[in-house]
């Protein structure tokens, strides 16, 4: 492949890679948003499906070079050619309204409904706080009458070895989000107090300032499900399920944008742990639950296989995999005529965290597990693209009635 690169009029310099052809669009889309962990000179990715090419956006001069070998040497890491799986429609609606209501997340910022904290990070007020509050509370309610879930409160840390034991590290090293502290060393201390006496950004000598760290912030809830599970057996022949509401946390690089992604977010999860035939119809019977509540929120939706956001090497076994197999399911909601986002996905992990965690399903087995998880500010967001915020409190409000 042959990289071109190109400046604006404003000597912004732009890197154009060529993808190699029969690519699925999925796995484009997915390569574009890994380009900004490539490289710090990255500004911006983005997928040009006309001429199907990977442009990226540099900062600073004489990088591309560098940039192009990172990046190409990315896309062959991730190109699928011999796993030739697409993603499935399974289930699509269009909304009774017709056409999409023009908020932004910008005139959300001039209403003080939200208003941007750092990179990644909102502050919520307001209407737009009583609707996640609304929307997570059907949620739960649902969890608890449909499959009488135990509802549980989890903390924002979760234990570094917990993420171990999933395949965190291996498979998203570049989402992770590590709790550090100062080892403990009182000079050590000392010398980073000095430093920042007159208030300046955290600066280390060495990385061996840093102790190891025990802890993580949450990526996403359910790990904290089977870590507080570890060693147990559960009843035979039925599926265990909880139900917990929780901030996580995502790295994005410079994926991070207005209420579309954010580095920290709020998730409700159902999770399913037990046999493996009870694990998939309480998935299955969720999915019909929360399509209701999408028909209610007159959302145009689809629900279509889909795969985690595997890192470079991990990516075209896993997603052939997952895809091949039903494993993972996920609710697009449409956000402009030419774009969504996913708001939802409903999982089936087989016996993967039942090992992982020895967990027994109650017949010496480790036991199957599942989840249904959902971004609560995603999920608004959506709501606000397709009706505007007047109306979407309507729809929440009768969707809670009628739920």
């Amino acid at each position: 492949m042959v990289s071109t690169s190109f400046k604006d009029e404003l000597g912004m310099e732009t890197l154009a890679i060529p993808l190699p052809a029969n690519l699925p669009f999925d796995v484009c889309t997915e390569i574009t948003k890994r380009a900004c962990y490539c490289d710090t000179a990255i500004l911006k990715s983005r997928y040009r499906e006309d001429s199907n090419c990977l442009e990226v956006d540099l900062q600073g001069a004489g990088a591309s070079a560098d940039v192009a070998a990172k990046l190409e040497h990315l896309i062959g890491k991730m190109q699928v050619e011999r796993l030739t799986v697409t993603p499935k429609i399974l289930r699509a609606r269009t909304f009774e309204s017709g056409g999409f209501s023009g908020e932004t997340y910008e005139g959300l910022v001039k209403q003080g409904a939200v208003w941007a904290s750092g990179q990644g990070t909102v502050g919520r007020s307001g209407v737009f706080m009583h609707l996640l509050n609304r929307l997570d509370g059907i949620l739960e309610r649902l969890a608890a009458r449909e499959f009488q879930a135990v509802s549980q409160s989890y903390n924002s840390l979760v234990p570094s070895d917990w993420l171990r034991r999933a395949g965190y590290f291996a498979s998203f090293p570049h989402s992770l989000t590590f709790a550090v502290h100062l080892k403990e060393d009182f000079e050590a201390i000392e010398r980073f107090g000095e430093r920042h006496r007159q208030g300046g950004n955290p600066v280390f000598e060495d990385i061996a300032e840093i102790a190891p760290p025990e802890y993580c912030l949450s990526p996403a809830v359910c790990y904290h499900t089977y870590g507080a599970l570890m060693g147990q057996s559960l009843p035979a022949g039925e599926a265990s399920v909880f139900t917990a509401h929780g901030r996580c946390f995502r790295y994005e690089s410079k994926n991070l944008t207005g209420l579309d992604r954010l580095w920290e977010f709020s998730m409700r999860e159902i999770v399913w742990l037990g046999a493996r035939d009870a694990v998939l119809a309480a998935r299955e019977k969720a999915i019909n639950v929360v399509w209701r509540l999408v028909e209610l929120l007159d959302l145009s939706a689809r629900l279509e296989t889909a795969c985690d956001p595997f890192f470079a090497s991990d990516f075209p076994s896993l997603r052939f995999f997952q895809l091949a197999n039903d494993l993972k399911y996920e609710l697009k909601v449409d956000t402009a005529p030419d774009a969504s986002i996913a708001c939802g996905s409903f999982n089936y992990h087989e016996r993967f965290f039942g090992t992982r965690f020895e967990i027994g399903a109650g017949d010496g087995e480790p036991a199957h597990t599942g989840c249904a998880a959902f971004g609560l500010e995603r999920l608004l967001h959506a709501c606000f693209c397709q009706h505007g915020l007047k109306h979407t409190l309507e729809l929440v409000e009768h969707a809670a009635d009628c739920l």
